[in-house]
Order: C-alpha cells, then structure tokens, then sequence
C-alpha cells in the first residue's frame, strides 16, 4: 500500500509542477492539503498517519529534487524577476518569498546578486503612478515615499527615483 501511496503522491507531484514551478515548501503544503483530505482512519490514529504522510510527502519531495524537476533556488531567482517586472522592491519581494516558505538568507543572498536597477524601477512605477509631480510639494513628496515603501523600495532607491524626477 505505501508504495502505491508514493506513486499516488509523486503523480500529483508531477501534475503540480507540469502547470508551474512550485519551491519545495508550497509544493509540500499543496500535497499535505490534497491528501489529508484523504485519510480515512479515526480520530485517534489520525495524527500518526498524517506523520506518515508527510513523511511520504518529504520522500516525494527529495525525489523531484534529485531529479532536478524543481529547486527552489532557481524558482527564487525567476520569482524575484517577476515580481521586480511588476514593480515591487526588495523588501517586498523578500517578505514575499519569506511568506512562501523560503530560506531568508538564500532569498537576501539572490536579490543581491540580481542584475536589477531597483532605483530605475521606482522611478518607472513613479513615473506611472503620478502623471504630474511638483518637486516643490511637500504633501505630494510624502505620498511618493509612501507609496514606493508600500512598494517595498529601499530608502536609497526612494531618494534616487525622486532625484531622478527634479
């Protein structure tokens, strides 16, 4: 039975990540969900055989690595191209990625790494955001700061896109 329960996880494994890249954490809370729903057992035997699922589902996961059908560096590296594309910082993006179940260094480690002018990019969402934009306006300066911190964008990259606009 286990090991039909092994080809049943690593078939919706492989259905996961044939529609999109998954990192090992959200592909694990995907199968957890999808076969808990499944066990059928009583109240009290319940929490043993969700250990072993998940047991089963870590197996899985080590397998799809090993075979190079996922790998959460790479899957960090697109999500920061992405989300960067899209015109959100650092510090958003590494909340974010933080929020998926990410190792934080790794994440801190590949958005320094990353060939982005994260200063261009506020000034583009600068740009966007706020057709016309008096450098003098006091009121209007701080709804540019607060709007590209709510971006996610550093205090430097905030002073660079402004100074770009006067």
């Amino acid at each position: 039975m286990e090991k039909k329960l092994n080809k049943l996880i690593l078939n919706k494994a492989v259905q996961l990540l044939a529609q999109r890249d998954h990192s090992s954490c959200e592909l694990s809370r995907k199968l957890t969900l999808f076969f808990s729903k499944k066990i059928t057992c009583s109240k009290d035997d319940y929490p043993e055989q969700l250990n072993k699922l998940k047991t089963e589902i870590g197996h899985v996961i080590a397998h799809c690595t090993n075979q190079h059908w996922m790998d959460d560096k790479q899957y960090i590296e697109k999500y920061i191209f992405m989300r960067a594309h899209k015109g959100y910082g650092k510090y958003k993006i590494s909340l974010e990625l933080k929020q998926r179940g990410l190792s934080s260094d790794l994440s801190r480690e590949l958005l320094l790494l990353a060939d982005i002018d994260w200063s261009k990019i506020a000034h583009h969402q600068l740009l966007k955001k706020f057709k016309l934009i008096a450098p003098q306006n006091n009121q209007q300066k701080q709804k540019v700061i607060q709007f590209l911190k709510a971006r996610g964008f550093t205090q430097l990259d905030i002073k660079t896109a402004y100074s770009l606009l006067t």
